[in-house]
């Protein structure tokens, strides 16, 4: 995080959602049928896609707008995977969106991907790929965050910053946040978080650690 926390000061901070699932008061999608599941379990919200070619996403609409900054978080504890396979998560499209953003990691914990496609996948219009950061072992529960200050996105994962994009590169037309899995994935979120922020830019912060320490 040295890189923001040189740039910004965080002013405010306040929660938009803080979602621990105890219950489904915000109408998580609810499903199971032969190509995938989804259901709140446990104080956890469980997805798995069980298709062989399919990827699949769970959303919900949250209070962020589009000119909104923002850090995004959450908890996702891989449960099955298919090795190259992806999870992660999608933010700032509308219910019928057919272009969509997408920040997720590979299931053996070698690669991120950062981009902006067409849901039907004819078209990515913003794709960066990394691989350039420590192995994440996804034996173990995965944080991951994203953070929009100052016309840039900011990625993490565990906390540690894996790449930063300008903010023109994703398209916002909704206040909408899903989880995305492709095919032989399975996971569980067991908490998500989003925060507004009030930043400024400095030469020297200390404001951002605290968040996402």
């Amino acid at each position: 995080m040295h890189i923001i926390t040189q740039v910004f000061r965080v002013d405010k901070s306040y929660s938009l959602l803080r979602e621990n699932f105890s219950s489904n008061k915000r109408k998580w999608e609810i499903i199971d049928n032969k190509n995938e599941t989804a259901c709140i379990d446990k104080e956890s919200y469980f997805m798995e896609n069980k298709s062989v070619s399919h990827w699949h996403y769970y959303k919900v609409k949250t209070p962020m707008k589009s000119k909104d900054e923002f850090v995004i978080e959450t908890e996702i504890q891989l449960l099955n995977k298919d090795q190259f396979g992806h999870f992660g998560l999608l933010w700032g499209f509308d219910k019928e969106d057919d272009v969509l953003n997408k920040f997720s990691i590979s299931a053996d914990g070698e690669r991120a991907l950062m981009m902006q496609f067409e849901k039907n996948h004819k078209k990515n219009n913003y794709r960066i790929q990394c691989r350039d950061f420590n192995k994440i072992n996804t034996n173990n529960s995965v944080k991951m965050s994203i953070i929009k200050l100052g016309g840039y996105y900011y990625f993490c994962i565990n906390n540690d910053l894996i790449n930063i994009v300008n903010e023109s590169h994703f398209v916002v037309t909704g206040s909408y946040l899903g989880f995305y899995l492709e095919p032989g994935i399975a996971i569980k979120i067991n908490w998500l978080e989003i925060k507004k922020l009030t930043a400024r830019k400095m030469k020297s912060v200390s404001g951002l650690e605290m968040m996402l320490g």
